[in-house]
């Protein structure tokens, strides 16, 4: 548990830490005694209370040293992050349009509380943080037995110095991971035109429906990820077929084709699904950019419709194209 008070106007201009801590009185039941404690004087700021530019964390009532170091530093990181999310969500408020975005049935107070609580969520796994440890704090224990059973408790504190320094290096430290994430959502978008291979298409969806779920709740990524999503399924869906060249000469016939957008040749390493009602005998490969695919007709017969059925799978997009075979 720390004591704070932080001036939280949304005016990221305005916008001062100010920590400062309470005395913490730590009142033992009566039924317990303390047999330990670590400094062997409690220190002044257990008593006296702190200055500004400080966190102080506690964790009561722990099994043992270990758990109650996870606990603290868990409640020490939790906190900075609640610090910097209070500075870096004013920032993104500001940003909002607030015409366009959807509530989903809460107030804007509730929408930008849940941004904050997203953001300090996202901060507290920041690579930043850790480089905060209890090596750098002052740390203060106690432990207690209870007089008939012998069991026992320990009671954990720490003073970790937490400078306006500290807090705009890992506000930057922030801001530069949002930085890169919404770089790599721009660099999808602006390597489309030049994709030419539906492979790669389909890769990078794959990667952004992934981030679009990481990063759910964020509105302004999220809608980003959207529409580089629908550009690269309409890319996609407008790929076609087209036949370079059809040979068939004495039962035996060779075909060629490939896949176009617009007038750009697409690659894949896909092979096509082959299927005709008297073609036989299909033997496919690619040939660079293109598929070459060879065949025989011998149970086909003029009379008959004859065609090659050509049907790719890519995603959720079936192409397909009936290919007709002259005798």
């Amino acid at each position: 548990m720390f004591h704070g008070l932080m001036n939280n106007d949304m005016k990221k201009n305005l916008i001062i830490l100010i920590m400062f801590f309470l005395p913490i009185l730590t009142v033992a039941q009566k039924d317990y005694k303390l047999v330990e404690q670590n400094p062997s004087k409690k220190p002044s700021w257990m008593t006296e209370g702190t200055g500004k530019g400080v966190f102080m964390v506690q964790a009561n009532k722990m099994a043992s040293l270990e758990e109650a170091q996870n606990a603290v530093m868990s409640s020490l990181l939790n906190s900075i992050a609640s610090s910097i999310s209070v500075h870096v969500t004013s920032e993104t408020v500001d940003q909002i349009d607030w015409e366009v975005v959807e509530l989903d049935g809460k107030t804007r107070e509730e929408y930008i509380q849940t941004i904050e609580t997203n953001t300090t969520l996202k901060i507290a796994k920041m690579p930043a943080l850790q480089g905060i440890s209890l090596s750098k704090a002052e740390v203060y224990w106690e432990r207690y037995v209870h007089k008939k059973t012998k069991e026992s408790y320990y009671d954990y504190y720490i003073l970790y110095q937490f400078s306006e320094f500290d807090l705009q290096e890992l506000i930057e430290a922030y801001n530069e991971q949002e930085k890169a994430i919404n770089d790599k959502i721009d660099n999808y978008k602006n390597v489309l035109p030049e994709i030419d291979d539906i492979d790669v298409l389909l890769e990078n969806v794959s990667h952004m429906k992934a981030m679009k779920e990481e990063y759910k709740d964020d509105y302004a990524k999220c809608s980003k990820l959207e529409a580089t999503i629908a550009a690269y399924d309409k890319t996609i869906k407008d790929i076609y077929i087209e036949v370079v060249e059809i040979y068939n000469n004495d039962n035996k016939g060779s075909m060629v084709i490939q896949l176009m957008h617009g007038e750009k040749i697409m690659k894949t390493k896909s092979l096509p699904q082959l299927r005709s009602e008297c073609v036989r005998d299909f033997n496919k490969k690619h040939m660079g950019n293109q598929i070459r695919m060879t065949f025989n007709t011998f149970d086909c017969f003029e009379q008959d419709d004859n065609y090659i059925e050509v049907r790719f799978n890519f995603g959720k997009r079936k192409l397909s194209k009936k290919i007709n075979i002259e005798l």
